[in-house]
């Protein structure tokens, strides 16, 4: 790569907790990802096309183009977890009342910690306070739905099953109906915390959408510091990389991606998409 130049800024953005760069002069423009429209028939790294004040780009996944999990199915998957994560708790309460009527044991947790919403939400942390503080929400009815048992058995013991039934109305009407609600919110807020920035490439007229996940910053870089790829990690997924630079941090390590690859790899996409 020929275009370690100190007087052009770079734009340094974040894929999966990683920071690569592409010279701001083939940088069109930087947005918030709008609706993508897939387009049949394409390989799995070319999301689709979007539509930019009137004009059609093509929608490249950085990510999985690099050999990496699309940020996207990374989201997904997290919606799913909490859609099933839910679904169990309602089934939970639906035990818990089956027990009642039916005189058995009822054997689900009553640990709060112990279930598998308990446990992935002890660790799961985020950087995005709007997301954290709606998740910290969770705490108080997921510790109430999981005391209820403790109380239902009690007056199950007493052969109070009117009292029982009432305990397991009221929490559905309370405490479970307050966590649907927070579910329904967080699944909102991790597809907004995670919405991915569409950066508009163009080289010799011809453009293209690759999705990174966050934009760091601008900034220029000393050419002392530019590295090439050492030819023994290079392989098919790195391609794209010419370089590794070093921030004015000093300390952190960027790729540098080669637009002109970028687009000439994907110049018959583009073509197809754009036509």
């Amino acid at each position: 790569m020929n275009d370690f130049s100190t007087d052009v800024p770079w734009v340094i953005f974040r894929l999966l907790n990683q920071q690569f760069a592409v010279s701001i002069k083939y940088v069109r423009e930087m947005v918030t990802l709008p609706k993508v429209v897939a387009v049949p028939q394409m390989p799995p790294h070319v999301r689709g096309v979007i539509d930019l004040r009137g004009k059609v780009f093509p929608v490249l996944d950085l990510r999985m183009r690099l050999g990496m999990r699309s940020l996207l199915a990374e989201v997904e998957d997290i919606i799913h977890l909490l859609d099933a994560r839910e679904e169990e708790h309602k089934n939970w309460i639906a035990e818990l009342e089956s027990s009642v009527g039916e005189h058995r044991e009822f054997t689900l947790t009553t640990d709060p910690h112990e279930c598998a919403f308990g446990k992935w939400y002890d660790n799961f942390k985020t950087e995005n306070r709007t997301l954290a503080g709606c998740l910290k929400k969770f705490d108080a009815p997921h510790k109430e739905i999981h005391s209820v048992a403790v109380k239902v058995k009690e007056s199950v013991a007493k052969e109070d099953f009117d009292s029982a039934y009432e305990i397991i109305n009221q929490t559905k009407k309370g405490a479970l109906a307050e966590m649907i609600g927070l579910f329904s919110e967080a699944k909102m807020l991790m597809r907004e915390a995670n919405r991915e920035i569409a950066v508009c490439l163009e080289l010799q007229g011809k453009v293209i959408a690759a999705t990174v996940d966050a934009i760091e910053t601008v900034e220029k870089m000393s050419e002392t510091n530019f590295e090439a790829l050492p030819e023994s990690i290079c392989s098919l997924n790195n391609s794209y990389i010419a370089g590794i630079g070093k921030r004015k941090n000093g300390t952190d390590l960027v790729q540098l991606l080669e637009i002109e690859k970028v687009i000439h790899q994907e110049e018959e996409f583009i073509n197809s998409l754009v036509a």
